[in-house]
């Protein structure tokens, strides 16, 4: 593929996709950690008591693990495939994602510890994602 803007945009679109696979594979692990109720109706209420009653290592393992694996491959696929390796491919899908993460815990009763891990593992992933697909980039002069 020639275009550099095609090749941008659907290195980009592929990546989000790659996000919400995995997202839904993260919070799948943590239904199964910490399965809901059988009663579960699935109100915002139940939910946000659902957060509150979660176990800490559950949280710590889906915030740590699960979301920051997902950061780290979508970056690195955006950057990887988008036009010669750009950084700012995986950065823009690292900002999304890391907004899309603060907007969830804005909504729910999640712990200040798991806002602070999240606001330090997600910009760390998105850097080392981004970083590891620019590795052993062709230069013109090569």
């Amino acid at each position: 593929m020639q275009n550099p803007i095609v090749k941008s945009l659907l290195a980009v679109i592929l990546s989000i996709a790659v996000a919400v696979v995995l997202f839904m594979v993260v919070e799948g692990i943590g239904s199964i950690l910490y399965p809901f109720p059988e009663d579960f109706g699935g109100t915002f209420e139940e939910v946000a008591r659902q957060v509150e009653t979660t176990p800490a290592w559950v949280m710590a393992f889906l915030a740590g693990v699960g979301w920051g694996g997902l950061m780290l491959a979508c970056t690195f696929i955006a950057t990887r495939l988008g036009h010669n390796r750009h950084p700012g491919h995986g950065y823009g899908v690292g900002l999304f994602l890391l907004a899309m993460a603060v907007y969830n815990m804005a909504m729910l009763p999640y712990p200040i510890w798991l806002w602070v891990l999240n606001l330090t593992v997600l910009p760390a992933a998105a850097y080392l994602g981004t970083t590891l697909a620019q590795e052993n980039q062709l230069t013109p002069e090569q």
